[in-house]
């Protein structure tokens, strides 16, 4: 038995006929190789049987064994369309998984999170079709990590962040992906293909001597097409990557964090509103008032027209909201509030601090963002207590190919601290607010300093967040 049979017994079981001939019933072993090869992706495959696949695809000779049944199965979703560029992404994933450039573990994990994105589909202009995939893919590389072997390698190869690690290979790979280069590998597979779906055919029985040859035939009619195709690809691959490399990193930032210096985040209770108008009563801070004035009075009932704009589509912020974080929350804004869009390619900014979440519902258009002279200036303008947020970072978010985003925008009303009514922060700033289910993870940049520092002009104001690594994601909920 070479090599290559040897290849085919770690990947599927051998037919009984097989065993008991010890080899010699060759018909059974061309059928054999035929049913491993001609497989489409399994739709009803576990994680487990996904992430088993794939820890056996690590294994060499047999990677070439799954990679030919992978493009088969994209040769027979081309064919089944050839306008649809969504298929023509799949086969580009595909090919991007053979580069040379990535090594064997990072082509084994790179496999699991394509295949889910290719489970999760493409629509007709080859975005991913399903803003969940990168979650699935994310969840399908930690059942592959938790595997003993990869562990092992993981030690070996001394990746002690697989995450960041991954999303450097996926950029590193991007950076290659040109159409030549996919076709390379394309040319490649075929002649692997070519040679093992020809040895199924010479060893098997004459009635799949015709459907193999077919599938040659398939394959080299998709390879015709391929440099056209692929073109029309490769604007939504890149992107596709480039998303999923975001993901990771968020995932890396999230899984990998360490307590330095002396401080325990954990026993720190912050600055409560009693605290804060203390504070402000002694130290008089430039960003906030001591007045009985109200400069952008709260609303303190919905405006006619958005229960109307609720049922198209627009956040629900009223008091009857079931989303907790949106619940109530139109009294943030004075009479200016009203229903508007962020286009696609448009960017948001968020401003936070280590403890924020990445993903919550006060945003800001760029030149907003961009007009804020200091920390004070953002606390005055938008009206931002200190026991809420303590700045010192941001965040921003892309708003991705397709539809517009729905939010409420206008100008942030004045806001009375509880039990001191008296102490007032004026408003005035544009914000947003916006259903933070409907962000995707893959567009958030990484968290930058403000410039800002995480302290206040309080005189004895201290970094309450030494200890805690900045700049790393929070992320919660959906």
């Amino acid at each position: 038995m070479d090599q290559f049979e040897q290849a085919l017994a770690w990947y599927r079981a051998a037919p009984k006929s097989w065993i008991d001939s010890l080899g010699s019933n060759l018909e059974a072993m061309g059928l054999w190789i035929w049913e491993v090869v001609q497989g489409d992706f399994n739709e009803n495959q576990t994680t487990g049987q996904i992430v088993t696949g794939t820890v056996i695809s690590m294994i060499p000779y047999v990677d070439q064994i799954c990679d030919v049944r992978d493009l088969v199965a994209n040769c027979r979703a081309i064919n089944r369309d050839e306008n649809n560029t969504g298929a023509w992404v799949a086969l580009a994933l595909t090919l991007v998984g053979l580069f040379p450039v990535l090594g064997s573990f990072a082509k084994g994990a790179c496999k699991v999170m394509f295949l889910y994105l290719r489970k999760a589909g493409f629509d007709m202009a080859g975005k991913v079709a399903n803003k969940k995939a990168f979650d699935a893919a994310v969840s399908g590389l930690n059942k592959l990590l938790d595997q003993p072997a990869v562990r092992k390698t993981l030690k070996a190869l001394r990746i002690y962040n697989p995450y960041r690690y991954l999303a450097e290979q996926v950029r590193k790979v991007k950076a290659k992906v040109t159409v030549s280069a996919l076709l390379k590998e394309f040319d490649r597979l075929l002649e692997v293909a070519k040679a093992i779906l020809q040895r199924a055919a010479d060893w098997g029985p004459a009635s799949i001597k015709r459907p193999v040859q077919q599938t040659i035939d398939l394959i080299l009619g998709i390879r015709k097409k391929a440099n056209d195709g692929l073109s029309k690809a490769l604007g939504p691959l890149n992107d596709t990557l480039e998303r999923l490399a975001r993901r990771l990193e968020i995932e890396g930032d999230k899984a990998y964090r360490g307590v330095v210096d002396k401080t325990n985040p954990h026993k720190y209770a912050g600055i409560n509103n009693v605290g804060e108008a203390e504070l402000i009563r002694q130290h008089k801070p430039k960003w906030a008032d001591i007045t009985p004035k109200v400069a952008y009075r709260q609303l303190e009932g919905l405006p006619p027209s958005a229960s109307a704009k609720f049922n198209e589509g627009w956040p629900n912020i009223g008091k009857d909201s079931s989303n907790r974080a949106l619940k109530g929350k139109f009294d943030t804004f004075d009479a200016s509030m009203k229903a508007a869009t962020v286009q696609p390619g448009e960017t948001l900014y968020r401003v936070v601090d280590p403890r924020s979440s990445d993903n919550s519902i006060c945003w800001m258009r760029e030149a907003e963002f961009k007009a804020l002279s200091s920390k004070a200036d953002w606390r005055r303008r938008f009206a931002v207590w200190k026991h809420w947020n303590g700045n010192g970072e941001y965040v921003t978010y892309t708003v991705p190919p397709g539809q517009p985003l729905k939010v409420w925008e206008g100008r942030a009303a004045t806001q009375k601290l509880d039990k001191a009514e008296e102490i007032k922060l004026e408003g005035g700033g544009v914000q947003i607010v916006l259903d933070p289910t409907q962000l995707q993870k893959e567009y958030l940049s990484k968290r930058k300093p403000t410039g800002w520092g995480y302290t206040d002009d309080i005189p004895g104001d201290q970094d309450v967040f030494v200890g805690i690594p900045k700049l790393t994601h929070n992320w919660y909920g959906n």
